[in-house]
């Protein structure tokens, strides 16, 4: 398409397209909000047409630059691609430009191994017998449910307290466009839930809060594991492992599937071909034959 003659972008723009699509997790809402705010800010810095293509590539072009990962880029891409398309229907236009920012990257997840996850939960277990902080026993509880019920980071900083189902063993999971699943607590998470909750900590909202009282945010949660791990650790890792594991125990792939929420089987299938490198890797190591020489 070309351009749309009158075309100009403002912040009430992007509140209008979030308007449109009420019905995401507030974590996805204010994912596409910063996505959303930062494309508006340089269109507008720069002068240029949103909708002209060759603008589109310039902006991706400058984050490029800045180191931005080739996974994030995507997400940028897809986020500001369902802008620009509201954008040109609300305008008018035939169809919004396409935004090329290259294919995902291919590789398998990269599970924590099950000692390190380990390691680090009782080590955060026993700071919490030592120390009482409460924050320790939000980080505690935190990790647990990642690594217990495979939570992806935007799902636990959604959770309200009212998700939480600790006599019933359960916790509500709003996902990926507002899907909701309800995933078990292992009896580990759910200890430290307790202990958090007994406490008085937690909001009669969000269950998790910051230091300054407010809802938690991913990014707190990533600065929270990086503190406390042996290296670096990604919460999405932990749930990574969390299926990995599940699947290298003897969990058929199916239960796996509804438990981390994946709308398709095969996005779940990539897991066990990382059970199955991990189990190569172990009967090398205490099979007699299992070395080569």
């Amino acid at each position: 398409m070309g351009r749309v003659p009158g075309v100009e972008l403002d912040l009430g723009d992007v509140e209008e397209y979030l308007r449109a699509r009420a019905r995401l997790a507030p974590s996805t809402q204010a994912t596409y909000r910063s996505d959303l705010v930062a494309f508006v800010s340089f269109v507008r810095a720069a002068e240029l047409d949103a909708l002209d293509p060759a603008a589109l590539k310039r902006y991706f072009a400058t984050l490029r630059r800045d180191g931005l990962s080739q996974r994030t880029l995507l997400r940028k891409a897809s986020v500001v691609r369902g802008f620009v398309s509201h954008v040109s229907r609300f305008n008018g236009a035939a169809a919004a430009p396409r935004i090329k920012v290259g294919k995902a990257p291919r590789g398998l997840p990269k599970p924590v191994p099950e000692r390190v996850v380990g390691r680090l939960l009782d080590g955060l277990g026993e700071e919490a017998d030592a120390s009482q902080d409460p924050y320790v026993l939000r980080d505690l509880a935190m990790f647990e449910l990642v690594y217990g019920s495979g939570l992806r980071v935007s799902e636990l900083c959604g959770l309200a307290r009212a998700d939480v189902d600790l006599k019933r063993g359960f916790v509500r999971v709003l996902g990926k466009g507002a899907k909701e699943r309800f995933v078990p607590i292992s009896g580990a998470a759910r200890r430290a839930l307790e202990r958090y909750l007994s406490a008085g900590q937690g909001g009669t909202g969000r269950l998790f809060l910051n230091r300054r009282e407010n809802p938690i945010t991913p990014r707190d949660v990533r600065r929270a594991l990086q503190r406390r791990a042996p290296f670096a650790i990604s919460p999405h890792q932990l749930r990574h492992s969390f299926a990995t594991d599940l699947l290298t125990h003897g969990a058929d792939l199916r239960s796996v599937q509804e438990l981390l929420g994946h709308a398709s089987v095969a996005t779940t299938q990539i897991y066990t071909k990382v059970s199955l490198e991990l189990l190569k890797d172990v009967h090398k190591q205490t099979h007699p034959h299992g070395t080569e020489g």
